[in-house]
């Protein structure tokens, strides 16, 4: 049904001539006249005769959420053939018609009706006001009954048997923490500050005091560590075996586009909104508003499928301001959303299960380890999926944690995983994710042509192989962190430190060989750092280790006439004597098939500014 919204001073209109379909009306309702009245021309489409109830009620709905945000005091509803030219037949336009008008006078509205099927003349005076015109594409959303039971939790073993919460209690900590808090509502307290705080401290992350609560900003060591995920989890993504569709989108969606709302809706209430005075748009929570609004447009054959799109996308969050924690838990997050368009259910089944390998192989590189929370959209989804559940535990050799959604809700989704890590706080935290989804392609309009030429709607798998850029970012920390606990120096990869070589020549009459030293490690693709300032060396030393660089090399008159260095190794705290050769060889190895990006700040100390 499609409808244009006119605030006006007044609106008068008067019968002139029935048509063949004209409604038999009383002699008092050929003319009409309002004043301060939201007038609604409305056009009743062919696909709304099989969901009158649902057209009528969503549109009952806005229009009275309209009349409220112009300031109107009565609505005309105005029968108007000229906005489709697919019409549905007269007795369901009639019946939408008469729905709407109740369906707001039960709220205590005033509203009338111009008659359907004759000519009318009217006269209409617009207010001319940024609101005053508006239009509208109502689809009518299915109405889901109301949820019928609670939350089910148990735990589905690796050979199949569902245990129950209560009688569960050999998992690992994650696990038992995980059921503390997602089954039972009970989550560990926190105990002094995090000690990855520290760390963020260090690399310039922080909240932004000058713009709203939970937005991060980083200093240079912190905004290129952050890239380097960026890029790391796009090489992830084109290196899956999938053909992906890198794109690039904007963040801001309008609430009159019908599969937008609908989707907005089914998030919930941490949406971000912006009210233009004509328009309201919402900030984007994930890249599927934008990914789904290009591939609409494209034509698809069966035969490119399963293929996948991508896009690091900026997402918005309204978190509990109470809640708001530095890369974890933010308002604005970076989302590496990776979307696979698959022909079937079994196929989708497939990609999951493919998906799921590279999720648990990126956590694992970095020497950590995951849990399984696996929510379900109705029991008829468990029953559906648990077979792939049950090889995914036993591909990873360990239970997981079932929550069955209650009855009645009309989610999108049938089956998503989150995977949680254990942190140093004793917190399970969600990194990745994959789920499959099978309402939002019919939502958005997005089809396939399949053997037969025939258009179909394929299945959707939304997928984050390692989560958000910050959630990466805070497992990385947090790694480090867990590190430091066992008595080692905390150290991160080479590929993310900011200073992978720090060079710190003796004195002055030292500077060119390091500067020589340093150049020919530029040369093989790796941040060299200088400290050129006139601190002593033994200051110079711990400046390097307090700026965590994974290698540091003092250059003095042996080094610079042997060629060889003592060379200190964060990773296993100790000095190891290299070659500049050596190095050169030891890191491309340590960071073979990673991303490289060159240092965001200048190479030489004595031209940095603190921060």
């Amino acid at each position: 049904m499609r409808a244009l919204y006119i605030h006006a001073d007044s609106m008068e209109f008067e019968s002139k001539k029935r048509t063949p379909v004209a409604e038999e009306i009383p002699e008092n309702a050929h003319k009409g006249r309002m004043e301060e009245v939201l007038v609604v021309f409305i056009t009743v489409e062919k696909d709304d005769e099989d969901k009158i109830v649902q057209i009528a009620t969503e549109a009952s709905a806005d229009i009275s959420d309209a009349m409220k945000k112009v300031g109107a005091e009565r609505i005309m509803l105005y029968p108007y053939a000229h906005l489709s030219n697919s019409l549905a037949k007269p007795k369901a336009s009639i019946g939408a018609l008469d729905l709407i008008q109740q369906m707001i006078a039960a709220k205590g509205v005033e509203v009338t009706r111009a008659p359907f099927g004759w000519y009318k003349s009217f006269d209409i005076k617009c207010k001319g006001h940024p609101l005053s015109e508006l239009s509208r594409d109502f689809k009518g959303k299915e109405i889901a009954e109301k949820p019928k039971g609670e939350d089910k939790y148990f735990v589905l073993e690796e050979d199949g048997r569902e245990i129950s919460i209560a009688d569960f209690k050999n998992g690992s900590e994650c696990m038992m923490q995980m059921i503390a808090k997602e089954a039972l509502g009970k989550e560990a307290e926190a105990v002094g500050e995090p000690e990855y705080l520290r760390l963020c401290k260090k690399f310039g992350m922080q909240w932004e005091s000058m713009s709203d609560v939970g937005h991060m900003s980083f200093s240079p060591p912190g905004a290129l560590m952050f890239d380097l995920i960026a890029d790391y989890a796009t090489q992830i993504v084109n290196s899956s075996g999938l053909n992906v569709y890198n794109v690039k989108g904007t963040n801001m969606f309008s609430l009159d586009e019908p599969p937008v709302k609908e989707h907005a809706d089914l998030f919930g209430d941490r949406l971000y909104t912006v009210d233009t005075g004509k328009k309201t748009f919402i900030m984007r929570y994930a890249a599927c508003h934008q990914q789904f609004a290009m591939i609409r447009n494209w034509n698809i054959s069966y035969k490119q499928m399963p293929f996948g799109a991508f896009e690091v996308a900026d997402s918005y969050r309204l978190e509990q301001s109470g809640e708001t924690m530095l890369c974890f838990r933010t308002r604005r997050l970076n989302m590496p959303d990776f979307h696979v368009m698959c022909r079937t259910v079994p196929e989708a089944q497939d990609q999951f299960e493919l998906l799921d390998g590279k999720i648990y192989d990126e956590v694992e590189a970095v020497g950590r380890d995951y849990d399984m929370l696996v929510n379900f959209s109705s029991m008829k989804a468990y029953e559906e999926n648990k077979d792939l559940i049950l090889n995914i535990c036993r591909k990873h050799k360990r239970p997981a944690l079932i929550h069955i959604y209650p009855e009645g809700i009309n989610y999108y989704w049938t089956v998503n995983i989150e995977y949680h890590l254990l942190d140093q706080m004793k917190r399970p935290r969600e990194i990745g994710t994959v789920q499959i989804d099978v309402g939002n392609a019919k939502r958005f309009g997005i089809t396939y042509s399949d053997e037969n030429g025939e258009k179909q709607y394929p299945v959707i798998l939304h997928c984050a192989v390692i989560g958000s850029i910050e959630r990466w970012m805070y497992t990385l920390l947090d790694t480090a962190v867990a590190v430091e606990r066992s008595g080692k120096p905390g150290y991160l990869e080479t590929w993310i430190t900011p200073d992978q070589v720090r060079i710190m020549p003796v004195s002055e009459s030292h500077t060119a060989d390091a500067a020589r030293i340093m150049s020919e490690l530029c040369s093989a693709g790796i941040r060299v750092s200088l400290d050129d300032t006139d601190a002593t060396v033994g200051k110079k030393v711990r400046r390097s280790k307090q700026d965590w660089c994974s290698y540091a090399a003092v250059i003095g008159d042996e080094e610079a006439k042997s060629g060889k260095m003592k060379v200190f190794v964060r990773s296993e705290n100790k000095d190891v004597e290299m070659t500049v050769g050596q190095l050169v060889e030891r890191i491309k190895k340590e960071t073979e098939g990673k991303p490289f990006r060159p240092l965001y700040l200048p190479a030489e100390l004595s031209k940095r500014c603190d921060f």
